[in-house]
């Protein structure tokens, strides 16, 4: 169980948790998801006390921090991008138990479950490995003896389609007591995996509930690609101000890309022609996660929001937000 009561972290000035309030149960699967700077890095980075904060976080019912060694042992971690070490697969699993205390044996069980037997591997580089080989090496570690909570990092986002399945079957198959919290930008992995969706938004916590709320969010919503010659961009968006329906305009290619409210799209292209603006091809789209998140951040204002709920509000264009550390 991971839980969290007024956790702040601060750089300076820049607040990147506000307060944090959170609880995930034991063997829940839970997708965090977020732009940019939103602090879910951060969240992990305390998690595994790698950073100091304030408040209060557990993992179960152990106190986080800097010094709590035995949550760290409760905690395996997979980042999106595996260091690289000069050892060979065997050296770096005979480094990772020594290190954690950990068998050796079970490593290596968890290795070839995986696909990746020492007898055959053991002595290939980790540099020799592929993505996937690597991610699901990572895991397999992670995975280990006693370990109760399993963060994941974006841990497919560098990975072919194929190393993708092979790591979301991995997860999938984790021990159904282990608690997951992974950080993702895919709707595909969170419906897979997840059965709930935090929505993390300037530190704080803007959406807790079932993926299919999330959804929700994006069923009244299309985005509309319009291609116009190259002086008509500017106009046709000034042209689409205020239009109803018309949510955001972005500029996109050759043309604009006009976040609409579904069944307002024709009403768009209509307010284009009146203009005599020359429309020279366009498409229509359901919104990708990250435009569902930049539309929820956009409706937040201030404060956690209730579980299964979400702000509503003007929608306002959300940039990508900075980095969560400096």
């Amino acid at each position: 169980m991971i839980r969290a009561e007024g956790l702040c972290k601060r750089y300076g000035a820049h607040v990147v948790l506000d307060g944090l309030d959170l609880r995930i149960d034991r063997g829940e699967r839970v997708a965090l998801l977020g732009l940019n700077g939103a602090g879910k890095t951060t969240l992990f980075r305390c998690i595994l006390g790698l950073t100091p904060f304030e408040g209060r976080l557990s993992v179960d019912a152990l106190a986080a921090g800097p010094s709590a060694r035995e949550v760290r042992r409760r905690v395996g971690y997979v980042p999106q991008r595996p260091p690289i070490f000069d050892l060979s697969l065997a050296e770096f699993v005979e480094l990772f138990t020594a290190i954690r205390g950990a068998a050796t044996d079970g490593a290596a069980a968890r290795l070839e479950a995986f696909g990746l037997p020492l007898a055959a591997r053991g002595r290939q580089p980790l540099r020799e490995l592929s993505g996937g080989m690597l991610q699901k090496a990572f895991l397999a570690l992670a995975l280990g003896d006693g370990r109760s909570v399993l963060l994941l990092d974006e841990p497919t986002a560098s990975l072919d389609p194929e190393s993708r399945r092979d790591v979301l079957r991995a997860v999938a198959g984790a021990d159904l007591e282990t608690t997951v919290l992974l950080a993702t930008h895919r709707l595909e992995e969170v419906r897979a995996l997840a059965g709930r969706v935090l929505l993390l938004g300037g530190g704080r916590l803007l959406f807790d509930g079932p993926v299919e709320e999330l959804e929700a969010a994006a069923a009244d919503e299309r985005l509309l690609w319009v291609e116009l010659p190259g002086p008509s961009r500017v106009e046709a968006a000034r042209a689409l101000e205020g239009q109803a329906g018309v949510r955001r305009v972005y500029a996109n290619g050759r043309g604009i890309e006009v976040a609409v409210a579904s069944g307002a799209g024709l009403d768009a292209l209509e307010a284009l022609r009146r203009r005599g603006l020359a429309v020279t091809d366009f498409h229509s789209r359901p919104p990708e996660l990250e435009t569902i998140l930049e539309r929820l951040a956009g409706e937040a204002h201030g404060g956690p929001v209730a579980a299964g709920t979400r702000r509503a509000g003007s929608p306002r264009d959300v940039g990508a937000g900075e980095r969560e550390e400096p």
